[in-house]
């Protein structure tokens, strides 16, 4: 019997193991194969060699363009992922009925590279009238959501003050007229009677106005859902008050603060009540939720010095000392969980800082350290834009913008003339503003500047939640007067199929 020979079991013994052995090489290859890749690496078929890879996502607005890297033409579609050498490419973005999108970028040895942000803008957007006004509006603004568009009506003869209020997700509907109390505002019916746009609240549904008249100014709670709702702060708290902020981003409490006094102070509108002021030497503030506050104080500073501030539930931290100037720019925002500030001025280095507490608290550093310095002399705007993840100071036509992701600083000049001075952020990777008579739109990083349809409006256009219909205004010819137009964002293959508007 085979199994008895002594030879032939030996010999079964090698090859049992000699197999064991091969699938364990074999095991051991895979898994050494699926690690590298992991890792980046890859194998040229054609020469044997190693090749380090990148990853690439590619993504864009709309979807379903096509993508091109060196000019050659890939089998996928937005949204799409690459495992790629390293090296320097050339991304090219094209759908029918829509501009390009280009960008070049390097990609390194087992680094990933995200280009979801991509909005593709149509090469001729269709426009539709939504209505004419005799003069250009005031007032324009939108809510937090982006789903209600609030336009006063232009001054008439008449004290009343109304406004139009446009539901962008259904445009093609009347707007409903709101109409503010008459006995909301002092001296209403004046020449000099503007109102000024302060902030929404986060419910969408109270807008904090400044009002300015011949005799001075007043906050106004602004209630769009129910206009009688509207109180004037100035009357309900018998102040008169510098500047007014929303703390928490509600009406229930605010800060009211007062210039010559240069004090800080809480106002509880749902009880009446005013507190005593909780801040002195305050130069400029900038609020944050319930309990936390930048301000800029001169408080115990040498001549031609100040000092930014982080107030945190009473407890004060030092943040930047730096130059006295005419603006200061403060601001702060969480991204990705970290908390990030800048501060400065109009005449200063412009910082900012990653957890700048977390570096305060901790013995070993005592103090906030900058993670990256502008020296923008002139500086007007210092601004996150909707996702955070960037931060963007403004100069004229100079700009300085941070990535908190890539961490990567930018610094460019726009070649375009930017009408009105300040451009804002359209969402979360790209300036809106205008130039000429163009409504203008570019990246963070200045790439695929372009113009995207005519406007008067000197500030930015507004959009639907979706994004896929612009708001502004146009001139009507010979007339002084000017039309509210909606300007379709979609084009080729996604417009409606049934005709729709």
């Amino acid at each position: 019997m085979d199994y008895l020979d002594p030879r032939k079991q030996r010999a079964y013994k090698i090859r049992l193991m000699v197999g064991y052995f091969l699938t364990g090489c074999v095991l051991v290859l895979a898994t050494l194969i699926l690690v590298y890749g992991a890792y980046g690496y890859g194998i040229n078929t054609k020469t044997g060699q190693i090749i380090e890879n990148g990853l690439l996502f590619v993504g864009s607005q709309p979807g379903g363009a096509q993508i091109y890297l060196n000019g050659k033409l890939q089998s996928s579609t937005t949204s799409a992922r690459f495992v790629l050498p390293a090296k320097k490419y050339t991304l090219t973005l094209k759908k029918a009925g829509y501009r390009s999108w280009q960008r070049s970028f390097i990609l390194n040895a087992h680094a990933i590279e995200r280009y979801d942000y991509p909005f593709l803008f149509p090469t001729q957007p269709r426009t539709f009238d939504l209505k004419d006004y005799d003069s250009l509006p005031a007032l324009v603004t939108q809510t937090p959501d982006y789903h209600w568009l609030i336009v006063e009506q232009p001054a008439s003869t008449s004290a009343t003050v109304s406004f139009d209020e446009f539901d962008t997700s259904n445009l093609a509907a009347q707007p409903l007229v709101l109409n503010l109390p008459a006995d909301l505002l002092t001296d209403a019916d004046s020449s000099a009677s503007t109102l000024k746009v302060v902030e929404w609240s986060s419910d969408n549904k109270h807008l904090l106005l400044e009002h300015d008249y011949a005799g001075g100014q007043e906050f106004i709670v602004f209630d769009r859902t129910d206009p009688t709702k509207s109180f004037n702060i100035n009357k309900l708290f018998k102040i008169n008050p510098t500047q007014v902020a929303l703390r928490n981003k509600s009406v229930d409490q605010l800060y009211l603060y007062d210039g010559s006094a240069q004090t800080l102070q809480v106002a509880d509108t749902t009880q009446n009540v005013l507190a005593p002021a909780f801040l002195k030497h305050v130069l400029a503030f900038k609020p944050y939720g319930d309990s936390l506050m930048t301000y800029v104080t001169d408080e115990n500073m040498p001549s031609g010095q100040v000092q930014a501030r982080i107030w945190n539930n009473g407890q004060t931290y030092p943040l930047y000392t730096f130059k006295a100037g005419t603006h200061y720019l403060i601001n702060a925002a969480q991204y990705s969980g970290h908390w990030y500030y800048v501060a400065g001025s109009d005449t200063s280095r412009i910082n900012i800082y990653e957890d700048p507490l977390s570096d305060i608290a901790n013995p070993k550093i005592g103090k906030a350290i900058p993670v990256l310095g502008f020296d923008d002399l002139g500086a007007t705007q210092a601004s996150f834009s909707n996702n955070a993840r960037f931060i963007g100071i403004e100069a004229a036509q100079t700009f300085a913008v941070y990535d908190f992701e890539a961490k990567q600083a930018y610094r460019y000049t726009v070649k375009q003339p930017l009408s009105g001075g300040q451009v804002s952020w359209m969402d979360g990777d790209r300036w809106i503003g205008q130039s000429g008579t163009s409504v203008f739109v570019f990246d963070y990083d200045y790439a695929n500047p372009q113009m995207v349809t005519p406007s008067v409006y000197s500030g930015p256009a507004f959009f639907s939640a979706n994004y896929q219909q612009m708001i502004t205004f146009t001139a009507v010819p010979n007339s002084s007067g000017v039309t509210l137009e909606r300007v379709d964002m979609r084009a080729g293959t996604d417009l409606p199929k049934n005709g729709a508007q």
